[in-house]
């Protein structure tokens, strides 16, 4: 049993002296330009849901149901996440307005700094309107009862027309200006089809609100596209345990001083007398050539890392990759 726990503390600790660093090697730009060197952004919804009861023409009694708003919210939270370009600094729910398919006043330049203070742009959902409708058609088919004989049926088949309208601005936090102002627009429709009208409507309420959701959702990310751009990254492991200089290179990566941590596994070169340890080194090393695009050196440093030790000739098979 404790040959077994040592094992499992190795493994951990080789897993622990290994970190994945990624680094930006080039961009797609979105539709709408961002100010320069914008970065960090703040999100904002300011829908309030509140219609009346009655302002329904389907099964559904309470049209108040928030997934096409929420999921319009996380569709752009996912994707401007996945285009790791922009990082979310804050959200905020404040400066609400009811839902009716108008954009409300725009934000004034005090409003956007006090909502959005330590972020470059501001993404907001200012607008929505979604009616709901349900509609019935009756379709006459053959059912196979056997023995080629077949016996015409009637299908209900319930169609639920969501009428959507989503509304949003980008705001430059420094200036409170409008960078873009949005609206889609869809008639999204689903359906379900039964022998019975009460089993159609049913079949229609338990998709609803996944349905709405994903409707939301594919909206959220259709703008997070149009305004931020796409980081295409490359990522590596380089070793941050193992002796002084290894700890201090990564504790430099992880603020973005590259130059410091390459000062430091250069001094670690220098004094490091464990060929494994120098293998290190030299890997950290090489990655950040191939990181400056100077793939030559990284290829020398990769090469002097397998002299060193066998875990160099995995350096080599990855520089250029």
């Amino acid at each position: 049993m404790k040959k077994y726990l040592l094992i499992l503390v190795v493994i951990l600790v080789s897993c622990k002296a290994r970190q994945k660093i990624s680094w930006n090697i080039g961009i797609t730009e979105a539709t709408v330009k961002l100010p320069a060197g914008a970065s960090k952004a703040t999100l904002l919804n300011r829908v309030r849901i509140a219609y009346p009861y009655n302002n329904t023409k389907s099964t559904v009694l309470n049209p108040n149901v928030n997934e096409i708003m929420d999921g319009a919210m996380n569709g752009l939270r996912r994707q401007i996440r996945n285009q790791k370009f922009l990082s979310i600094y804050s959200e905020s729910s404040n400066f609400k307005s009811t839902a009716n398919g108008k954009f409300p006043s725009a934000l004034t330049p005090s409003n956007v700094s006090q909502i959005a203070m330590g972020s470059d742009v501001m993404v907001s959902l200012e607008m929505l309107d979604q009616a709901i409708n349900d509609s019935y058609t009756i379709e006459i088919r053959r059912e196979n009862l056997g023995n080629n004989i077949y016996k015409e049926v009637d299908y209900y088949i319930g169609k639920r027309n969501v009428n959507l309208n989503l509304g949003w601005r980008l705001y430059d936090v420094k200036t409170g200006a409008i960078l873009d102002q949005w609206e889609q627009q869809e008639n999204y429709f689903y359906e379900a089809e039964s022998r019975e009208r009460i089993r159609a409507t049913n079949l229609l309420n338990s998709n609803y609100r996944g349905e709405l959701l994903n409707l939301g959702t594919r909206y959220g990310s259709r703008y997070a596209s149009r305004i931020s751009p796409t980081a295409h990254l490359s990522t590596r492991e380089i070793y941050s345990a193992g002796n002084d200089y290894l700890v201090s290179g990564i504790k430099a990566v992880r603020t973005e001083n590259w130059e410091e941590a390459e000062k430091q596994w250069l001094r670690g070169i220098k004094k490091e007398t464990k060929t494994k340890k120098l293998a290190m080194l030299y890997h950290n090393l090489a990655m950040n050539e191939e990181r400056k695009r100077n793939n030559p050196q990284a290829r020398e440093y990769a090469k002097l890392a397998a002299n060193q030790h066998p875990l160099g000739v995995k350096t080599q098979s990855v520089i250029g990759c």
